[in-house]
């Protein structure tokens, strides 16, 4: 990685010298001389790579170059600051000719000399191993066209080719666990070599809705090469919704346990590697057994999966992709630009004599193709590819590793360091985007061009990383904001290699440049390594940081420190003081103290840090202010203080900084009263020109006024992003339509009231919304009209909707419950949609009941003019209009045969009219007689009332709580809520700690925890939010479903429904474009 290290050296000469700092300039020729020296180095670095594993003499010289590099670049940076700090404390010429500065002066002016005579050495021993000049290459080193502007993927990173036979197999043996009833669990080994998409088939098989439906509750569990047994464990019930944190590790798992008891349940045990699983005997063991439950095991090694209990005819071989396969996988991913084909007739010979050396194996395919991807479409460059690999392959017949090795040695100088910073973290770790951005922008990896933001160059980085196939998407968005990554085990492999030979990255050696902060990691030797410039939290999701004393004092004694990262750490002592000397770091660019405990201030020392130009203080709850003098950090870019509960103001005069990136881009807004905005705030947004991205919460609003002055809060019409959550109103706002909010591109709305859009939402004279992609989630009573949304949002393409059962129209499966997302779509033609022309109408009555289904042939002569949706909307109400047309014709028929005054005389009637009369008396006594045994209200009742509660009762609901717990006060509100609603249960609550035996004996362990009770018996449970969607923000009627799924309570029909007849306005397949009032819960 010497160019790379060059490279970023030779950005921070060339911004240095621009800025004619006083020592700068005193060493410009000294300097100049050094930048001349290594851009002539600059061609030959390109293939130092390359070149370095074949000749050991040019891997040592090399070595020496990297190491004289880092030396100089902590010169140029004593020249900044001793430059910054005469021109704050200079007293004249005095200061000039002080002893301390005539000292640095001498001994960094003679260093200077002595590394610019070592570099042109090796220089001139680098000519002579190679045979030749080095001549200096200006295009080498402008950059400018080498940094494609990638915001985001540019090919789906989860396609898969060939795979189908492999994932119908092993769906066939979950199912079929089920159909046989065996009362052991399932074992199913995928064994194969690394990189044959063993964890790719595993995953298809997980993620399909089919299996979700099928099993209760499925758990994926990356088994790493150094894990122990009580992770596997704590990662098993962040599954299934429980962190887990503080809990014993004996109680592990029992709870485990507790959580599968009578579910039918699946575990993905990946990448397991060792042949001692006695972990896995003790685990299982613990695991209920019965109702169909599967485990399935990926490994390399046959005998692992034999040893965890896989019969032979229960192991699936992964094959390796076939040639056509092959070619149609790498021409998707390297010829993505031109929709996956290969539009250059002279490319296609060579790319598949590239794709023949892959032998089939999908990890290396997907390494070239994303390699190919940014080469230029010019034979020759091709060509130059393949002989390389050629190469490769000769020193290393592991086709994948060749291909991760090429596709590095490709990559340019500034994402090569973005790549081994990769080094630092745990195998099967979960990494959050934006540190890494943040740290490469701190350590100066990213080059700025064109006058862009360094945050948004850092995105280009990472979307570089991702489409060259050489790190994973986890997590994203709805819209496809990529939140979290990860990295294959085998490019980890190569990355930890490469790091190692190039001490980026190294537990051994005290000259290494950057370390991870872990719960394991020697203080003694993090200690003995001065010359670190980079200390990252590197701790895996779920986990936590635990930093004595001792070592957090050692911090601020890393003087060339760039970057500091101790997120989601505990300290034994409040950071504050532990951080005191922080200010001694004079070169640190990037800290971060997000998530660490306890934070309640930061440290005076920080105004010292002059070079500052990231401060993430995000989910520091405890900390109420910021220091008045953060103002003074003129270099200050990224201030991040999202989510810290407690911050009560920002210092006055932050907006002076004038390099401060967040010029309220993004605002997040949370109000609960009308009065928390004044009557002259109300146009404020519309002067943020700036903003971006924005959220409304309204969640624990109080008041109808908070609607009506919400729908005055007009926000900026360049808006992009939306996103409104627990919105009161049963009305959107008027603001909310295409002509006051005509950039906007992402829209969610997630839980509260809302049940109709207003009229201008639809646009006005043909101006419709831009709107690409819209989530709707968690909305019990929003009704709206499939075909019509389609009309006013002709460029949407992402839609994801879950929990909103009035949304029966959208082509969505499931649509009130978990629900899905659809992709890709186009007004006038869905190519990703499956639509069956199957509707079934029943009509009852007093003896008979019949069934008629649409002929699909009737509507064909329709499908050439409208779009599918429409077609099947226009379908369904012709239908129903004919239905109704004829019972109403029947009805006239029968009414004329009649004699109305034989009616009125009918003993039969009179009888029913007397039943119903009854029947309407019985269910008044009974509600009565409900409501004195404590049913409508939802109770908080004592232990000692506990036995006679739900043993009164024939179906009893009771939530364990805490009154402390912020997820036990949203239980509580939706269950009060239901309570009134469903007479027939009883909903009570009692506080767990004040209930220790029952507590105990129920086995509650994690809060909140609603227990079901039918004759005094506990039949099932709900145990934190994780049949919820587990997320705060579900709605009532979320919860109203799950226990209606699970018999406690009935679905209750409208008034209008109690005779059965067919109500058109809420049964509907497919909804007409009419809104139709709906019942608030």
């Amino acid at each position: 990685m010497a160019d790379a290290i060059v490279s970023v050296f030779l950005e921070k000469l060339l911004n240095t010298l621009a800025e004619e700092g006083l020592y700068v300039t005193k060493f410009r020729e000294q300097f100049e001389k050094l930048q001349t020296e290594l851009q002539l180095m600059q061609c030959f670095l390109k293939d130092a790579d390359r070149l370095k594993r074949k000749n050991d003499t040019i891997n040592k010289v090399l070595a020496v170059l990297r190491e004289l590099i880092y030396e100089a670049e902590d010169i140029l940076a004593d020249c900044q600051l001793q430059s910054r700090d005469d021109a704050l404390f200079s007293n004249g010429c005095l200061t000039c000719i002080s002893p301390p500065i005539l000292h640095f002066k001498h001994q960094n002016g003679k260093r200077i000399k002595e590394i610019i005579g070592e570099i042109t050495q090796i220089k001139q021993n680098i000519q002579s191993l190679l045979g030749g000049t080095l001549l200096f290459q200006p295009n080498a080193i402008n950059g400018k066209d080498q940094m494609p502007r990638w915001s985001s993927q540019v090919y789906d990173h989860t396609m898969v080719f060939g795979l189908e036979a492999d994932t119908k197999k092993i769906k066939d043996w979950l199912f079929e666990a089920a159909r046989e009833g065996k009362q052991e669990i399932l074992a199913i080994g995928v064994v194969g070599m690394g990189g044959l998409g063993k964890t790719t088939i595993s995953q298809k098989v997980y993620n399909e809705k089919e299996i979700d439906d099928h099993f209760d509750r499925r758990m994926w569990v990356s088994v790493s090469q150094t894990f122990t047994e009580e992770q596997i464990m704590r990662s098993m019930l962040r599954n299934l919704g429980d962190a887990s944190v503080g809990d014993d590790a004996n109680e592990l798992l029992k709870k485990i346990n507790q959580y599968l008891l009578g579910k039918r349940y699946l575990i993905v045990m990946d990448d397991v590697w060792g042949e001692d699983v006695a972990w896995w005997g003790r685990i299982s063991q613990g695991l209920p057994k019965g109702n169909g439950s599967c485990v399935i095991i990926t490994t390399r090694n046959e005998r692992v999966s034999r040893k965890m209990g896989v019969k032979e005819t229960r192991i699936h071989r992964p094959k390796f992709l076939n040639k056509d396969y092959s070619w149609l996988l790498f021409q998707k991913i390297a010829f993505a630009a031109s929709e996956g084909q290969c539009i250059y007739p002279d490319l296609e010979d060579v790319g598949k004599e590239i794709v023949d050396k892959c032998e089939g194996l999908p990890l290396a395919i997907k390494a070239v193709g994303g390699m190919m991807l940014c080469k230029a479409s010019y034979y020759h460059e091709w060509r130059r590819i393949a002989d390389h690999f050629r190469d490769e392959l000769a020193e290393n017949d592991d086709s994948v590793m060749a291909s991760l090795q090429l596709s590095y040695d490709e990559l340019p100088p500034y994402l090569k360091s973005c790549f081994l910073s990769f080094s630092l973290y745990p195998d099967d770790c979960v990494i959050t985007k934006q540190q890494v951005v943040h740290w490469w922008i701190g350590e100066g990896f990213v080059p700025l061009r064109s006058g862009r933001s360094s945050t948004d160059a850092g995105e280009d980085c990472f979307s570089g990383l991702i489409n060259r196939c050489l790190i994973e998407v986890v997590d994203k968005t709805y819209n496809g904001t990529i939140l979290t990554c990860k990295m294959h085990d085998m490019v980890r492999e190569l990355v930890i290699k490469i790091a190692k030979d190039d001490t980026f990255s190294v537990t051994n050696n005290t000259n290494c440049r950057h370390s991870g902060i872990t719960n394991n990691m020697d203080r003694k030797q993090l200690t003995a390594n001065p010359k670190l410039r980079g200390l990252v939290s590197t701790t895996k999701s779920g986990e936590v940081n635990k930093i004595e004393s001792s070592t957090a004092k050692k911090l601020s004694e890393f003087r060339y420190l760039r970057v500091l990262d101790v997120s989601k750490s505990i300290f034994e002592l409040p950071i504050s003081s532990l951080l005191f000397h922080i200010g001694s770091l004079h070169h640190l660019t990037y800290l971060s103290l997000s998530n660490t405990h306890p934070l309640i201030e930061l440290p005076a020392s920080l105004e010292k840090l002059t070079n500052l130009q990231i401060l993430d203080l995000s989910y520091c709850q405890n900390l109420r202010t910021l220091p008045h003098n953060l103002i003074t950090l003129r270099k200050l870019k990224v201030l991040d203080v999202s989510n810290c509960g407690s911050l009560e103001c920002l210092p006055k005069g932050l907006g002076r900084l004038s390099n401060l990136e967040t010029r309220l881009r993004i605002l997040g807004l949370h109000l609960t009263h009308a009065d928390e905005v004044e009557e002259n705030e109300v146009n404020a947004m519309a002067n943020l020109h700036d903003l971006e991205n924005l959220s409304i919460s309204c969640f624990d609003s109080h008041g109808s006024d908070l609607t009506s002055k919400l729908d005055k809060l007009y926000p900026p019409q360049q808006l992009y992003e939306l996103s409104l959550k627990f919105y009161p109103g049963k009305m959107s706002p008027a603001w909310l339509n295409p002509i006051a909010l005509p950039l906007l591109k992402y829209l969610s709305i997630s839980s509260g009231n809302l049940a109709n859009v207003n009229q201008n939402f639809w646009g006005y004279n043909n101006i419709v919304w831009k709107i690409q992609g819209l989530m709707l989630e968690s909305l019990s009573d929003l009704e709206l009209d499939w075909p019509m949304l389609q009309e006013a949002m002709q460029s949407l393409r992402i839609v994801n909707v879950s929990w909103c059962p009035e949304l029966v129209s959208f082509p969505i499966d499931d649509v009130g419950f978990r629900g899905g997302e659809i992709f890709s779509l186009q007004i006038f033609k869905i190519p990703y949609f499956s639509f069956h022309f199957s509707f079934v109408f029943t009509q009852k009555k007093r003896d008979s009941s019949r069934e008629r289904e649409m002929d699909p042939d009737s509507v064909k002569s329709t499908l050439s003019n409208l779009a599918f949706g429409n077609v099947m909307a226009a379908a369904a109400r012709d239908y129903q209009k004919e239905l109704l047309a004829q019972e109403k014709a029947q009805s006239s028929t029968a009414n004329e045969e009649v004699d109305l005054d034989e009616l009125m005389d009918d003993p039969e009637l009179e009888k029913l009219h007397a039943d119903r009369i009854a029947a309407l008396k019985k269910e008044a006594e009974k509600r009565e007689a409900l409501k004195r045994q404590g049913h409508g209200d939802y109770r908080e009742i004592t232990e000692g009332d506990f036995l006679g509660e739900v043993t009164g009762s024939e179906t009893v609901v009771c939530h364990f709580y805490h009154k402390e717990f912020y997820r036990c006060k949203i239980m509580d509100k939706h269950l009060k809520a239901l309570a009134p609603k469903h007479m027939d249960t009883k909903f009570i609550k009692l506080d767990a700690e004040n209930a220790p035996f029952f507590v105990t004996k129920l086995a509650v362990k994690t809060l909140p925890c609603v227990i079901i009770f039918r004759k005094g018996v506990a039949v099932d449970r709900l145990v934190g939010f994780q049949d919820l969607g587990a997320k705060d923000d579900f709605a009532m009627r979320t919860l109203e479903v799950v226990l209606i799924k699970k018999g406690i309570i009935s679905e209750k029909k409208n008034e209008d429904d109690e005779d059965d007849v067919y109500d058109e306005s809420r049964r509907r397949t497919v909804r007409s474009s009419v809104n139709h009032d709906s019942d608030s819960d």
